[in-house]
């Protein structure tokens, strides 16, 4: 158990980084799609001392905004083998996946996080 726990410690440290956004993520769509507003209000003076409204910056937006990128590159690193091999004639680039289910959770929680980000984005300053 306690190997399994030393093991996993990078991706669970990784998923913390990334609750953050999660979290923020969850509050506004329940506050701003279905019209939930009790967890967004009760959060937003805390948020909003962190530093929400302020630019990006030493505060909370740093960490909405890179813990998932910082949690994608730290459990990719974990599953992800690359191998090259040069010969005579040939370039051979391989790309092996471990069979670690934590650090693979993690890492697509982590792209699907950045990827409603991204939208997000390109929602609020293209349409």
């Amino acid at each position: 158990m306690k190997q399994l726990i030393k093991q996993n410690s990078i991706a669970i440290a990784s998923l913390l980084l990334a609750l953050p956004t999660a979290y923020f993520i969850t509050i506004s769509v329940l506050k701003y799609l279905a019209g939930i507003d009790g967890p967004f209000d009760t959060m937003a003076p805390v948020l909003e001392r962190w530093g929400i409204k302020e630019t990006l910056g030493w505060n909370i937006n740093l960490l909405i905004l890179f813990g998932p990128v910082v949690a994608f590159l730290l459990t990719i690193f974990q599953v992800l083998s690359i191998r090259i091999q040069f010969t005579e004639n040939h370039f051979l680039f391989q790309f092996l996946l471990k069979k670690r289910w934590l650090p693979l959770f993690v890492a697509a929680f982590s792209v699907s996080l950045l990827a409603i980000l991204f939208v997000y984005l390109l929602g609020e300053n293209c349409f």
